[in-house]
């Protein structure tokens, strides 16, 4: 079933899993976010050991589809930087910019930007 953004949104999400796969289980959901404020949110789930278990990508229903594409990227990145790094004290540490350069690339290539 196609998600609320179309079938680019639905293209670029596959491109991310294959081109920057994860260990944890990765699960988009829209939903709304006008009160919280946000276009996005990385939320990752934990074990009681505190290894990450999965995560959940919340992208906000309401904002227009260029919008969501670059929010399912800044989102993309946070999982792969608190995967590989830790759950950061400063979200938008030095190591979220590599992973998100590395989120844009699949972007650019993935002929979806229209």
């Amino acid at each position: 079933m196609a998600s609320r953004y179309g079938k680019k949104f639905d293209q670029l999400l596959r491109d991310l899993r294959r081109e920057c796969p994860l260990e944890a289980p990765i699960k988009v959901i829209t939903c709304d976010l006008r009160k919280a404020k946000l276009c996005g949110n990385c939320i990752a789930y934990l074990t009681p050991r505190g290894k990450i278990e999965r995560f959940v990508i919340e992208i906000d229903k309401n904002i227009p589809y260029v919008t969501a594409i670059d929010t399912l990227l800044h989102e993309w990145a946070h999982a792969m930087d608190k995967e590989a790094n830790g759950i950061p004290s400063e979200p938008h540490r030095n190591s979220w910019g590599v992973c998100y350069a590395r989120v844009w690339r699949v972007y650019i290539n993935s002929g979806t930007d229209s």
